[in-house]
């Protein structure tokens, strides 16, 4: 299965899931009380999700995204991690079932090299914290590590948090965190049925300390 090598910056259709990215923080993640670790957390929550554009109605599309900061995140080999809130909107009138979440980057993003990150999620602003199987790939592959499947209500929303950080000895990269929602049970040949969630992403950059 093939898929473009800008998947990661195309809206992908979805049964109307809408996946947005605000603001990361370094340091503490996101504490029960809101604004104490991630002091973007409230103001996240309260941001109405974007409508479609004319362009994504066009193309078909059930998915719009949107990142702040626009310019991404940057991690340090051995560093703090960096942490980002990501919010899935069902913009449909009908719940959507076992919805999974997976992270993926291109296989160049370390310039061909294991770009050794290390990504966990858990559901803002207080859960456990999980790790994320990265999927390392240019073929778009939202089945490929996706867990933490839950259904998503009509008109729904759901605020999961990812943290991620580099290994001491991680390579300089650059490219785009992709993060994908998808049916649990969709069939991975079937690539309509795969977009049966969302995608979205910002910016990932790996750099050395200053």
């Amino acid at each position: 299965m093939h898929a473009d090598r800008r998947w990661a910056r195309s809206a992908v259709a979805a049964a109307g899931a809408v996946i947005l990215f605000t603001t990361a923080c370094e340091g503490t993640p996101a504490s029960a009380d809101g604004d104490k670790g991630n002091p973007g957390f409230a103001a996240f929550q309260g941001k109405p999700c974007p409508e479609l554009t004319a362009a994504d109605r066009t193309n078909g599309y059930l998915i719009s995204t949107v990142a702040d900061p626009r310019e991404g995140i940057t991690v340090r080999p051995g560093g703090e991690p960096r942490t980002v809130l990501v919010k899935l909107c069902n913009t449909t009138g009908r719940a959507l079932r076992d919805i999974a979440l997976s992270a993926q980057v291109e296989w160049n993003h370390a310039g061909e090299r294991p770009p050794k990150l290390t990504v966990e999620r858990r559901e803002a602003p207080d859960g456990d914290w999980h790790p994320v199987d990265l999927v390392v790939a240019n073929d778009y592959q939202p089945l490929t590590g996706a867990s933490g499947a839950r259904d998503l209500p009509a008109h729904g929303t759901r605020t999961v948090e990812y943290r991620i950080s580099a290994a001491e000895d991680a390579p300089e990269g650059r490219g785009w965190l992709g993060i994908h929602a998808v049916r649990a049970d969709a069939d991975p040949l079937d690539m309509k049925d795969m977009r049966g969630g969302g995608s979205g992403g910002f910016p990932l950059t790996t750099a050395p300390g200053e």
